[in-house]
């Protein structure tokens, strides 16, 4: 009885120890990347959103200033194939008070 224990306990244990490497869509969201563009855009509030609020919820965006102290946020869905180019993105532009005036999914 003990040899029955003690083989399935090295078999759980041994699952545990080769586990298969996590998928592309497991992996954290790098910097400007998002999973979905329109769950996105559900999450924010034109005229209300903050940079803040949207850093806190999107995530890190890749982001270009302007002089005017407008500023554009961009993110790009992941996607599931290795060889697909991302091709959607959602664009955020902030007036110079940090607060979000319009987006755009492309």
């Amino acid at each position: 009885m003990r040899r029955i224990a003690f083989a399935a306990f090295a078999c759980i244990g041994g699952c545990a120890l080769f586990q298969p490497p996590p998928t592309p869509e497991a992996a954290p969201l790098g910097p400007g990347e998002i999973l979905s563009a329109p769950a996105a855009n559900d999450a924010v509030a034109i005229g209300k959103s903050t940079k803040a609020d949207l850093r806190a919820v999107l995530g890190e965006a890749v982001v270009i200033e302007f002089d005017s102290g407008y500023e554009v946020w961009v993110y790009r869905e992941r996607f599931r194939q290795k060889a697909a180019p991302p091709t959607t993105e959602f664009v955020l532009l902030f007036a110079p008070s940090g607060i979000l005036t319009k987006t755009r999914i492309r």
